[in-house]
């Protein structure tokens, strides 16, 4: 008798670690992230891409879907046909010095297509059509069922019951400033108060091949003030942030975890079809993976999926792993300290 409840305890307990286990497994929310998304434009020069954008549905697509969120930064805005930029001087579009992308809204179905459910629309070409242009793209978000992360604004969704918020940042005079620190952590102390997980997305830091280093330092891009991104970063999930996702340089830049929460500095040219520099390691990008706790927010567990673009911005998938390498290599100059692994084959875990 006394066996058999010994037994009978046994099993109960190894039942209990089981569905603990379980529960673990799913008490978390599974993010994918890219960087720049330029699905195509009229202006500077057209390049629009057959089959509507399908062939980029065909060629990665697979890679984006299976997630809680999909998030990208929509580096332009959606425009009717006729509609006239309006951010550049023309002294400045002849030179080749400022530039305007407006995408047709033939091809907005393309990132529903491809799996995003939010996109970032704070950057310096979400105005490169004015307030009509900017109005017209999270309009068109919404009606494909992608949400806008708008300038000094957010995106709320719901995940397994836990409210979430994408709160957008930037450099422009209209966004919340990545350089107003105080401003940038009331407001994200603000959304902490009512929702249960805060995702911050930031578009800062200099531009190209020569950026690709992170500093602790303002960076000046054109005489523009693009912030300090380490600063910005940190600070962001000091007061709450549970995840960092940066965009802008058109490259990538080194991962971090802080605290125990994963900041991306720059995911780089994504999908950007004609129009933005793709050689090299301007096309090295990748699909990051990550896993939060549902409950803290915490950093759980991730991937790094290595992607390329082919001239003139097809992403595929990277059999040579450019993006793996180049991550693990700029994590380990600029973040020496950090606590993040990366992997070989991508993977990526806490020490």
């Amino acid at each position: 008798m006394k066996h058999r409840i010994n037994t009978y305890f046994l099993a109960f307990v190894i039942v209990i670690i089981a569905l603990s286990s379980a529960t673990s497994l799913y008490a978390q929310i599974r993010i994918k992230a890219v960087g720049d998304v330029l699905l195509g434009s009229y202006t500077p020069q057209t390049f629009i891409p057959p089959q509507n954008g399908q062939i980029f549905v065909d060629s990665i697509g697979a890679y984006l879907r299976g997630a809680d969120i999909t998030f990208g930064n929509f580096e332009a805005a959606f425009v009717r046909e006729g509609m006239k930029p309006q951010k550049c001087a023309e002294a400045s579009r002849r030179r080749g010095v400022c530039f305007e992308f407006g995408v047709p809204l033939t091809l907005a179905p393309t990132l529903k297509n491809l799996g995003f459910t939010v996109m970032s629309v704070d950057n310096n070409h979400a105005d490169d059509y004015g307030a009509e242009g900017a109005e017209l793209t999270k309009q068109t978000l919404r009606e494909q069922g992608v949400l806008p992360a708008p300038k000094r604004s957010f995106a709320e969704l719901s995940v397994k019951g836990k409210r979430c918020a994408i709160a957008a940042f930037g450099f422009s005079e209209t966004s919340h400033n990545i350089s107003d620190i105080d401003n940038a952590q009331n407001v994200i102390r603000d959304l902490k108060k009512r929702f249960d997980r805060v995702i911050v997305s930031f578009h800062g830091g200099a531009e190209g091949k020569g950026a690709m280093h992170v500093q602790n330092k303002t960076e000046i891009f054109v005489g523009e003030n693009r912030g300090n991104s380490i600063r910005f970063a940190h600070a962001a999930i000091d007061a709450g942030a549970d995840m960092v996702i940066g965009h802008g340089p058109h490259v990538l830049r080194a991962l971090e975890l802080y605290n125990d929460h994963l900041i991306a500095y720059s995911l780089g040219n994504f999908l950007t079809y004609g129009n933005i520099n793709v050689k090299g390691v301007s096309g090295v990008t990748c699909v990051l993976e990550a896993s939060i706790d549902e409950t803290s927010g915490k950093f759980l567990s991730g991937k790094i999926v290595p992607v390329v673009q082919l001239a003139p911005g097809v992403p595929v998938l990277d059999t040579e792993k450019q993006a793996i390498s180049l991550l693990r290599e700029l994590t380990q100059a600029d973040m020496p300290q950090t606590s993040l692994i990366i992997e070989a084959d991508g993977t990526l875990k806490k020490k």
